[in-house]
């Protein structure tokens, strides 16, 4: 049997699956929203005064069992359909590189803490990729920072994630934003590249230029698309926060009652993967300024089919 062919037969195993739990849903969704207004009427009549309490715990108790019967495991089915399909693609288009995928959150806090890029107390993130390409190692997910305060909730960064390590390197210790706060701008160390359109902090100007100044190009140019680019710099790794509503593979995002074999979701996956290790291979300094150029003008157009520049666009 060809990967090909055993890849089908994966996905086919899958949506089977997925059909069967769609098929639960035809009674275990309706029991979900019976059984709470059932028991809140008997209670009504029975026992009045405990109405509304044993209403809400049975109410509670129903979306429990929901949960654990239907949303859990198409979660898992979800990721994966997420695994299989990256496994494909890269052995198909990638093979020289070398990845692990995880669903969940990994790293995010200890690599937001570090760059000290954003301020936040609340740590979303999915579909981490770690990989190894060249010697290279990458670290890439979709991240959603918040800072809460009692009953208050605000997200201050939605996004990709991306920390690079490169063996050679001697990068300064640096902070580069496409907006600064004002605080920072007027208490910080922070000064404007006004042709490039960002701000930076190092502790060693001259190093800045000559080991980061090759980027400026192409940070003007995610900059311009993205509008809010965070970069932190120091030794052998780079730490980028990039903004965008990618929805990274989750686009279209995945229903129970929809197919997995869908081939619009296949090719998304395919041009994002593409796009974010384009952007590694950038940072790592393996492509040559005209090969950058080159590519750059072929990718704006997959930035704006992905939704990249979407938010800043309407």
């Amino acid at each position: 049997m060809s990967n090909s062919d055993n890849f089908e037969k994966k996905i086919n195993a899958l949506d089977e699956q997925r059909a069967e739990l769609y098929k639960k849903t035809t009674w275990a969704f309706p029991m979900a929203l019976i059984f709470p207004i059932a028991v809140l009427m008997m209670t009504a009549i029975t026992v009045p005064e405990a109405a509304m309490v044993l209403g809400s715990i049975s109410a509670a108790f129903s979306a429990m069992v929901y949960y654990f019967l239907i949303s859990v495991p198409f979660g898992y089915l979800k990721s994966i359909v997420r695994a299989y399909l990256l496994q494909e693609f890269m052995s198909i288009y990638h093979p020289n590189i070398s990845y692990r995928y995880q669903p969940e959150k990994n790293q995010v806090e200890h690599i937001i803490r570090t760059s000290k890029l954003v301020s936040c107390n609340q740590y979303d993130e999915e579909d981490v990729i770690k990989g190894t390409a060249n010697n290279i190692n990458f670290y890439l997910s979709e991240i959603n920072l918040k800072t809460s305060s009692g009953k208050s909730t605000t997200t201050v960064f939605q996004g990709m994630l991306f920390k690079i390590k490169i063996p050679g390197r001697r990068f300064p210790s640096a902070r580069i934003q496409s907006k600064p706060g004002l605080l920072k701008k007027m208490f910080s160390n922070f000064v404007e590249k006004p042709l490039f359109g960002f701000w930076y902090d190092t502790n060693d100007r001259e190093k800045f230029e000559q080991e980061l100044g090759p980027f400026f190009p192409f940070i003007r140019h995610l900059i311009q698309q993205q509008r809010d680019i965070r970069i932190s710099t120091e030794g052998n790794e780079i730490t980028i926060l990039m903004k965008s509503n990618m929805k990274f593979l989750d686009d279209p995002k995945p229903q129970l009652g929809r197919s997995f074999k869908d081939e619009a979701y296949y090719k998304k996956i395919g041009e994002q993967i593409n796009s974010l290790l384009f952007i590694v291979e950038a940072f790592a300094g393996k492509l040559d300024k005209k090969e950058v150029i080159e590519r750059l003008e072929l990718k704006e157009l997959e930035y704006r089919k992905l939704g990249l520049d979407k938010e800043f666009r309407e």
